[in-house]
């Protein structure tokens, strides 16, 4: 069974290949790093995909933590797919308990690959390195997506509308718990993308992390909803959510609560908006897609302009070292200590885990579309 599971991986890598106008009968070159074991069709690209994960990986640990990972006991092979038709894939697996073993499988034209598959994917391995244990999907998919290049976050967004449009948006407290990946993937991806950046945009990234660890701790949503974003409920979190979607997914002062910390800090804000109520999906009264406020959402963005200014190097320099994000790392915040694993035993200790991004379903024709059953956020 083993043996038939490898082939059919092998041969699902051969016709994206194919596909993708790469010959499948070129030799792999390697490049290695402290964390990292890069597999790649050529020399170069397997050297500069290397430089760029160990750089994306000590850079978000910074951004997200307030400080760099330690070394990994054994480095992570990256296996990469290149071809300049192949749309944007990614793929991380590691042991549960305890976490440790991660392998990777990146794929994509080149410039996707490192400006957002990449990323994803070790943003992956700081979380789970950090929490020691899987975060629940909607935040460890969520969380990756905000950090890839705009152009891969903007599909999201487009992609949220028309879900909630047709009904397969998910309850936030059904959303919140999944621990698997439902069968209708996409709209979790696009849902847990949005949710994620709504919360990060409020008070920082470092706030969420706390939000994060609290819930690992204590296992209520809610009570880490009320202490670190001011709301009284996950319905009070949705409804200003859907608000927010409603009104192009822009500024997030008027839909933060007026109890939260965020909210003291922006005292020139706007009040916080009326409840946001919206009876139906269906009801959003959208004006077009927004793309996401780079100013203040995409570390990715910021990095480029840093690195268009001189103020940080380029990873295509073997030289470059790690520097932090201006203004989040020049205070960090102090380190909770990883939390024990908690949990039943079949999260804890039921194998390697997957995380994975899947084709979208319009491109590929897959039939997710029409075998999902609809489902609807609940008011």
């Amino acid at each position: 069974m083993e043996a038939v599971r490898r082939w059919s991986v092998l041969s699902a890598v051969l016709v994206a290949m194919v596909w993708g106008g790469i010959d499948p009968h070129v030799v792999a070159q390697n490049a290695r790093t402290q964390n990292f074991l890069v597999h790649a069709p050529t020399q170069e690209l397997a050297e500069s995909v290397a430089r760029h994960a160990e750089k994306f990986r000590d850079e978000l640990a910074v951004y997200w933590l307030g400080k760099p990972l330690p070394p990994w006991s054994t480095p992570c092979p990256i296996e990469v797919v290149c071809g300049p038709h192949m749309a944007a894939q990614g793929a991380t697996t590691y042991n549960r308990s305890p976490v440790g073993n991660f392998q990777m499988r990146v794929i994509g034209s080149r410039e996707r690959i490192l400006d957002s598959v990449l990323p994803h994917e070790v943003t992956h391995t700081v979380m789970a390195t950090h929490f020691g244990r899987p975060l629940p999907r909607w935040a460890d998919e969520g969380i990756c997506t905000t950090v890839e290049h705009s152009a891969e976050r903007n599909k999201h967004e487009v992609k949220l509308r028309e879900y909630l449009s047709n009904r397969r948006g998910i309850p936030m407290n059904r959303l919140f718990l999944l621990t698997e990946y439902p069968s209708d993937m996409l709209p979790m991806y696009a849902q847990g993308y949005s949710v994620c950046r709504f919360l990060i945009e409020q008070s920082g990234p470092r706030q969420f992390i706390e939000f994060l660890e609290g819930y690992m701790e204590s296992s209520s949503w809610t009570a880490n909803v009320q202490a670190h974003y001011g709301y009284e409920s996950l319905k009070q979190l949705q409804d200003q959510w859907l608000a927010w979607v409603a009104q192009g997914s822009g500024p997030v002062e008027s839909f933060v609560s007026t109890r939260s910390k965020a909210s003291q800090s922006l005292a020139a804000a706007t009040p916080a908006a009326s409840s946001g109520r919206l009876a139906d999906p269906r009801s959003l009264a959208l004006s077009g897609p927004a793309a996401p406020s780079e100013a203040s959402s995409s570390w990715y963005q910021r990095r480029r302009q840093q690195t268009a200014l001189g103020q940080i190097a380029s990873a295509d320099s073997p030289a470059s070292a790690p520097v932090s994000d201006p203004g989040t790392a020049s205070t960090p915040a102090p380190q909770a200590s990883t939390p024990r694993p908690i949990g039943p035993p079949s999260v804890i200790d039921s194998g390697r885990y997957s995380v994975s991004q899947p084709q979208d379903e319009l491109r590929y024709g897959s039939p997710m579309a029409t075998s999902a059953r609809p489902s609807t956020l609940s008011r």
